[in-house]
């Protein structure tokens, strides 16, 4: 189990497509990020959730992302959001409890 930080100290990271990839938000939704197919030569990667009493929705053009790095870069450089890489399943569900938000966010804006 490994967080991807934003700003690694690294110009680029590579990492396996074929990983398990999971994104918690500041409201404790978790996702996996799953390639769709939504037709021949027409897919999509989204994050989908974790929740039994949702259905999945494919129809949102505001989740889908047209690549990998598009989806995971955007999640990991959100600051409401903290997105865990596994190798496989098992890693995932052994680390089910230990899988939370990470608040980075450090300065807070306050009116006056």
């Amino acid at each position: 189990m490994e967080i991807l930080n934003p700003n690694s100290g690294e110009e680029v990271k590579y990492i396996f497509k074929e990983s398990i990839y999971v994104r918690v938000t500041d409201f404790k939704l978790k996702e996996i990020l799953k390639e769709v197919i939504i037709s021949p030569g027409q897919h999509s990667w989204e994050w989908i959730h974790l929740s039994l009493s949702r259905p999945i929705n494919i129809s949102d053009l505001n989740g889908r992302y047209t690549s990998f790095d598009f989806a995971i870069n955007r999640s990991i450089n959100d600051p409401y959001c903290t997105v865990y890489v596994f190798k496989d399943c098992a890693e995932m569900m052994n680390n089910w409890e230990e899988i939370k938000y990470n608040d980075t966010i450090t300065t807070q804006y306050k009116g006056k």
